[in-house]
């Protein structure tokens, strides 16, 4: 029995079932960490998360043998790499060069295969770098439960070799949508080959006309991707998890909206004839897609040394300088012998620091030392929360003098508008346009909605004013996420 556990925000899912090229689940359970414990796969207080964990695993009786953590993190990168066939050592060398421009001190890398050209020998991967400092944090929590974690996988990685190897099956161009908490996450495949990820934070409910608006916001950054590809693939299937059948029919309609004309349908991973089993699968699949066994390769436990291996390797002039330095300590050992008045000597020294150690005053700054380290590992904890809040702001779209300015430039020879009111909240700006000819405000409704600073264009019907002879239209533009705030 295999265990496969996914941690990113608040909430945790596990998975227990067989693991395998093949998996089979036999039960789901969520739990929902400490708040603040865990940000964006960021750990920010190690002992109430680990805390929380281990009390739940032994309330629900979870196995702690072959367990796999699966992590959504915004400091995992991830891309698409091309590498001709070569053996593995040589691969891990090609691949972390494509990561030269991203690569920290202390990474550690993993990779899924997504697929190989026959004619060209190329293998295409997805490849991710993890900062082996994250590692370790989730290593030393399972270890305090007495757990050694099998693998460390990364949340994107996995979800996108699980669509890769199960979803391609009923469909090669798709897009998987996946709401999970407050965060709903968008995988593109084009021709069976996976070519676009994303994930939009929401500040909703789920299943509510606002929260609609935050999943049009994640189509409209895959609607933009796609044009800007030239994508010209149709989009065969929608598949949506993380929700209930009953949302269907409103999604699909928001699907529509956004252009993408396809139909919509729950993700059935087929991992279980129990349909209540069925239906928990799909909205904790970040969780079952663990346990879809990737190759060691995709687990970053895997290549955890690899660096260091890279760094420390020695040709055999080093070798034999090594192996001379190696004689010369052996003579002085010999030598060191005769000097055994010179080791009395330290060891009175090493008593006397010792002593000098357990003084009450080395004692008491050693306690005010740990407090100061405590106070301040508090402070960064608030003020990582306070950077998150302050890039979720950041995402919100300002209406500045430059949007105007398109406003009106779009509306020249077509239209008279005048600005009625920005909705900050919502990103809407509404405004009034008139003109002598009806026709003409339509023509310049359709120059709004080939603007891409626009998400979404509405309107009202016109009325007429007889007393000056013009039409008029009262127009809402939604703009973009994090319109505006480039152009200040």
């Amino acid at each position: 029995m295999s265990v496969s556990v996914y941690f990113s925000n608040q909430i945790i899912q596990i998975a227990v079932g067989s693991r395998g090229k093949i998996a089979k689940l036999d039960r789901v359970l969520t739990t929902y960490a400490p708040e603040g414990s865990i940000i964006n796969g960021i750990v920010m207080n190690s002992e109430s998360l680990g805390a929380h964990i281990k009390k739940f695993w032994e309330e629900n009786n979870i196995p702690k043998k072959d367990v796999y953590l699966v992590v959504n993190s915004n400091k995992i990168a991830g891309k698409n790499v091309e590498v001709p066939v070569m053996d593995e050592k040589k691969t891990l060398k090609f691949v972390m060069r494509e990561f030269s421009d991203m690569q920290r001190e202390d990474d550690s890398l993993a990779y899924i295969q997504m697929g190989t050209d026959k004619k060209t020998r190329i293998r295409k991967l997805y490849a991710e770098l993890a900062p082996k400092e994250q590692l370790r944090e989730f290593i030393n929590i399972f270890n305090d439960m007495g757990i050694n974690l099998k693998g460390i996988i990364s949340g994107e990685g996995s979800i996108i070799g699980y669509a890769g190897r199960i979803l391609t099956k009923s469909a090669k161009t798709f897009n998987l949508q996946i709401i999970n908490g407050n965060i709903v996450s968008n995988v593109l495949f084009v021709d069976g080959t996976f070519r676009y990820y994303n994930s939009v934070r929401c500040f909703n409910d789920p299943g509510t006309p606002e929260y609609l608006d935050d999943l049009g916001r994640s189509l409209n950054q895959l609607s933009q991707f796609m044009r800007a590809e030239k994508i010209t693939s149709p989009m065969e299937k929608v598949f949506i998890a993380g929700t209930v059948g009953e949302h269907v029919p409103t999604y699909s309609q928001v699907v529509k909206d956004y252009g993408v004309d396809a139909p919509v349908e729950l993700v059935n991973t087929g991992l279980s004839s129990n349909q209540e089993l069925l239906n928990a699968s799909q909205v904790a699949i970040y969780a079952v897609s663990g346990l879809y066994d990737q190759g060691p390769r995709s687990n970053f436990l895997t290549n955890f040394n690899v660096k260091e291996d890279n760094e420390n390797a020695m040709d055999p002039v080093t070798k034999r300088r090594i192996a001379a330095v190696v004689g010369t300590f052996v003579l002085m050992l010999i030598a060191f012998g005769v000097s055994l008045t010179l080791r009395l000597v330290r060891e009175a020294r090493y008593n006397e620091a010792r002593e000098y150690n357990k003084s009450a005053l080395v004692v008491s700054q050693t306690k005010d030392y740990d407090m100061a380290t405590a106070r301040r590992d508090a402070a960064l904890a608030k003020y990582n929360s306070i950077n998150t809040v302050v890039d979720t702001i950041e995402s919100y779209p300002v209406c500045t003098d430059e949007i105007i300015d398109i406003l009106e430039e779009t509306a020249s020879g077509y239209a008279d508008i005048e600005i009625l009111s920005f909705d900050a909240e919502a990103g809407q700006v509404s405004f009034s346009a008139k003109a002598r000819n009806v026709n003409d405000i339509y023509k310049y409704i359709d120059e709004l909605l080939n603007q891409e600073i626009f998400m979404r264009v509405d309107h009202t019907g016109y009325t007429y004013d007889s007393s000056n002879d013009l039409y008029d239209i009262h127009v809402s533009c939604t703009l973009a996420e994090s319109v505006g705030r480039d152009m200040e």
